[in-house]
């Protein structure tokens, strides 16, 4: 038997005619019919009395209807459980982040525009990406290192510019832009080796055909007065520079010939289910950045704060 069977004897029961009870259950009447035959001969004794046109319970039948019922409602009741389990795991957002700089401006948006998201974000390594997304515990992974491993689908967020810090009395200070490796000499502020951001910018000094002499290692929030300090030069998103602007002791200088840009990209594994809440994810990012940013990966909100001239 099965619970079709069961919710057809119960509406047969109910109604106390065939005809009726298909009606009921937009089935036809002989398919009902054949339908209790078979659940009477499973139970092994008739449920039915049959008189007329009309069919009613008889003692066995209203015996098995009060199990039944106890069935139907276990049932029901379970099935609203998993229901309300599952409308808890649409509103989950399971984020790997390796960048660091990843706005809260965004978890805030997207939370206040979807209040009742529940956002569970995981701190990653860079190098340990294509695992964390093969194990399907989080639906992206938010970094600013291309993974390009088969399977792992990949989509650039935005884009920020990169520029050169350095004290306010620099003999680079004065210049309206510079190339990199015109710092092949200096002596560099970074983070330290294990971050994606130290990994980034060693590259593109690599790229500018020199190796930077880090000499200070420290984390962003002490960066900007290191270089006040005159220990060293910097590179720094334009993104930072626009928050540090108003720091008279330091310079940003555009780097030129050729430019260069930290991207941040938003990963995830071909095939993975994703839930209502996850897919709205990817939709707002993209309208968000197309909103609020200037071209090139900045808040404009950030430029009035700070009062950097954007041109």
């Amino acid at each position: 038997m099965d619970l079709v069977q069961l919710r057809y004897f119960m509406t047969v029961a109910e109604a106390g005619h065939l005809t009726n009870a298909a009606k009921k259950l937009n089935v036809a009447q002989p398919a009902l019919s054949v339908s209790i035959a078979r659940l009477e001969k499973e139970v092994g004794v008739p449920l039915f009395d049959r008189v007329g046109r009309n069919i009613y319970l008889n003692k066995c039948g209203e015996i098995y209807l009060e199990y039944v019922e106890q069935v139907l409602d276990i049932m029901n009741r379970a099935q609203k459980e998993v229901d309300t389990y599952c409308q808890k795991l649409e509103n989950v957002l399971n984020l790997g982040i390796v960048s660091k700089p990843f706005s809260w401006q965004i978890l805030s948006a997207f939370k206040e525009r979807y209040p009742d998201s529940k956002i569970r974000q995981v701190e990653i390594g860079a190098d340990s990406v294509e695992e964390e997304l093969r194990k399907d515990e989080v639906d992206y992974v938010i970094s600013s290192r291309l993974n390009s491993a088969p399977g792992i689908v990949a989509e650039v967020i935005w884009e920020e510019t990169m520029v050169l810090a350095v004290p306010a009395g620099h003999p680079l200070a004065n210049r309206e832009w510079v190339r990199l490796k015109d710092a092949r000499n200096e002596e560099f502020i970074n983070l330290p080796k294990a971050y994606e951001y130290r990994t980034i910018t060693d590259a593109m000094c690599q790229d500018s055909g020199f190796t930077a002499n880090v000499t200070t290692e420290c984390f962003h929030c002490y960066m900007t007065e290191m270089i006040a300090a005159g220990k060293g030069v910097a590179l720094m998103t334009r993104g930072r520079a626009i928050q540090n602007a108003g720091n008279p002791q330091v310079v940003f200088i555009p780097i030129k010939e050729p430019e260069y840009t930290r991207n941040h990209y938003i990963m995830w594994k071909a095939g993975h289910h994703f839930n209502k809440m996850a897919r709205e994810f990817r939709k707002f990012l993209r309208a968000y950045y197309e909103e609020h940013m200037d071209g090139e990966g900045f808040s404009c909100i950030l430029e009035t704060q700070s009062g950097w001239d954007a041109s």
